[in-house]
């Protein structure tokens, strides 16, 4: 059973780093950014990273904490596999109630003359969405599986002879 929980975690795991940081690299907000008037207005779509966004860093900084903490997890010793398997899923919360925020406290920003005229989410907030509870889970199903059962054999007899 312990190994199956292993399996699980090392898959969700993957697939958590996978979508982590494929969604760094990709837009997470689009706007439609309008110049001039009348006639002669000109409309753009401008694509924003998380990285140009507000609070966008304390994303990174998070998924790579999280990121330690898996690798703590898989990794660790008894103690600290019991910590991130504890750790992982409420950083996998709190960050996903950053994008959260992120998402849809953002207003627009223009680098630019005009004005910006609708504003939308794009990929990338939505794979930052699906690899926090990937990367959460993971986190705690490798602290479980990997968990030793260390069974006290009475006294005079070998571990494992009967």
């Amino acid at each position: 059973m312990q190994r199956k929980l292993v399996q699980i975690g090392g898959w969700l795991g993957v697939s958590g780093l996978l979508t982590g940081i494929a969604s760094i690299f990709v837009p997470w907000v689009q706007q439609l950014v309008v110049t001039g008037s009348g006639r002669r207005a000109q409309q753009r779509l401008d694509s924003i990273t998380v990285l140009n966004l507000e609070k966008g860093l304390w994303y990174v900084i998070l998924l790579l904490t999280l990121v330690a903490i898996l690798g703590a997890a898989a990794l660790g010793t008894n103690q600290g596999r019991k910590l991130a398997g504890l750790a992982g899923p409420i950083l996998s919360l709190v960050t996903a109630s950053l994008v959260v925020g992120l998402i849809t406290t953002f207003d627009g920003q223009l680098t630019g003359p005009g004005r910006i005229a609708d504003v939308g989410t794009s990929a990338g907030s939505w794979l930052a969405l699906a690899a926090m509870p990937l990367l959460g889970f993971a986190c705690g199903l490798l602290a479980i599986g990997r968990a030793g059962r260390h069974v006290s054999a009475p006294a005079g007899v070998a571990a494992g002879h009967d």
